[in-house]
């Protein structure tokens, strides 16, 4: 069986090594000119105090944007091997030809689904790993690893996201038996769910911090933090739309600087809701967790539907 697989996905797995040796290749060789430039940078502007006002990397969109391609390597797990690995065998009927050799349908299975898990766990965790060191030096310039994109592409997350995918495909393979539909299925429930799960349910992990400051003041706590929610409040009371009737005795202020301070006197504040920096592998190690358990799910299924219809 072993051979078997070999010789039915080595041009797969070539192909993947191929493209992660390169990438790999490329992330380290422009991460480490990153950090050389952002550390001298730093040094430089520490020595002037203008910090704030670095601008680095600014031609460098075009591999930005590679980065973050990444996130979806997951769904191409699902959409190429999952949904192929064994759909496209039931499709061809070539899986009754196995089985009539001396390899159990039960032996079969076990040994597609762990080929499967196994290669796509590898892939997740290295373009994962690749991609968190070279987004070092980003996240320190920028502070937004919280933020949406580079959370989804940075961290142990993207492992769980990998390993769903491919046990989404894997299902949809087995139900269908047909490649493209299985295919067509694997892409439009892994993005629901990926939406679903980021819109809706990753903001709710840990109970959001409230900060109360001044008008302009941005107050969130440590960088870094993940920002949900911005409004403005007067004595207590949330404005809709976050409109200000600018008072009178503000109107004459010379500067925006000096009208925010006339309106934090006056009794208006900025409420802000956000997740602390701090909480960042909590939550990265929260959404492993769900996809993981989701993964498990969908496995079963296929392994349970498969039984069923080929009993």
């Amino acid at each position: 069986m072993s051979w078997l697989l070999w010789r039915q996905h080595r041009r797969q797995g070539g192909f993947a090594l191929g493209v992660l040796a390169a990438f790999g290749v490329l992330l380290w060789i422009t991460g480490v000119d990153m950090a050389h430039t952002y550390r001298a940078a730093l040094a430089d502007c520490t020595a002037s105090r203008t910090c704030g006002e670095l601008q680095l990397f600014q031609g460098w969109g075009p591999l930005f944007n590679l980065v973050n391609f990444t996130a979806l390597v997951p769904v191409l797990v699902g959409v190429f091997w999952g949904a192929t690995v064994v759909g496209r065998e039931l499709e061809a009927g070539t899986n009754r030809l196995v089985w009539t050799q001396s390899v159990t349908r039960s032996q079969w299975l076990r040994s597609k689904i762990a080929l499967l898990l196994i290669s796509s766990t590898a892939v997740g965790a290295a373009v994962a790993a690749l991609v968190t060191w070279w987004s070092r030096t980003s996240n320190s310039l920028h502070q937004n690893r919280f933020d949406g994109l580079p959370f989804d592409i940075q961290g142990v997350a993207p492992i769980g996201y990998t390993l769903f995918a491919a046990a989404l495909g894997l299902a949809c393979g087995v139900l269908w038996r047909r490649t493209l539909p299985a295919i067509a299925t694997t892409l439009g429930v892994f993005f629901v769910v990926r939406l679903v799960v980021e819109s809706w349910v990753r903001p709710h992990y840990r109970t959001p911090v409230t900060s109360l400051g001044a008008l302009g003041s941005g107050h969130v706590g440590t960088p870094g933090s993940w920002v949900l929610s911005t409004a403005i409040q007067v004595h207590g009371r949330t404005l809709a739309g976050g409109r200000i009737t600018l008072p009178e005795a503000c109107a004459g202020a010379a500067t925006r600087q000096a009208s925010a301070d006339c309106l934090t006197k006056a009794g208006y504040a900025e409420v802000t809701k956000y997740q602390p920096a701090g909480r960042y592998w909590t939550f990265q190690l929260t959404e492993l967790a769900i996809f993981l358990v989701l993964a498990a799910v969908l496995a079963v299924v296929a392994v349970v539907a498969l039984k069923r219809q080929d009993a």
